[in-house]
C-alpha cells in the first residue's frame, strides 16, 4: 500500500509541475485560464503529502517485517523462515499426502 500512495503522490507532483509549465508557457492565451495557480497550488500540497505519507508507510512497513515471526499453521510454535510447519506437524502432514496420493499397497512375503 505504500508504494501505491508514494506513486500517487508522485504523479500528482509531475501532473502539477506540467500543468505550471502550460500555464506560464501560455499565459495570453484562454488556456492559461484553463489552470488557476490556487488550484496548483492545492493539488501540489496534496502530492507533497502523500509522497511524505508513502514515505511513512514503507517505513513502518519495513519495521513490521522485521518483528514479526513465521508461526506453525497448526499449533503456532516458532518455525524457521519460509516453513509453514513445526518438524511435528511437517511429519504428519507429509505421511498423510503420502498416504492419500500413493493408493499402492506394499507386498508382505
Amino acid at each position: 500500500m505504500s508504494s501505491t500512495v508514494l506513486r500517487l503522490g508522485l504523479w500528482i507532483v509531475i501532473i502539477v509541475l506540467a500543468a505550471y509549465v502550460i500555464h506560464e508557457s501560455f499565459e495570453d492565451q484562454p488556456a492559461a485560464e484553463m489552470i488557476p495557480m490556487a488550484m496548483l497550488g492545492k493539488a501540489l500540497i496534496l502530492g507533497g503529502i502523500l509522497v511524505v505519507a508513502g514515505v511513512v508507510l514503507r517505513m513502518f512497513e519495513k519495521g513490521a517485517r522485521v518483528v514479526v515471526k513465521n508461526r506453525c499453521a497448526v499449533c503456532r510454535a516458532p518455525v524457521p523462515h519460509g516453513a509453514i510447519y513445526c518438524r511435528e506437524h511437517l511429519r504428519t502432514v507429509l505421511s498423510r499426502e503420502d498416504e492419500r496420493t500413493h493408493m499402492t499397497k506394499i507386498r508382505g512375503k
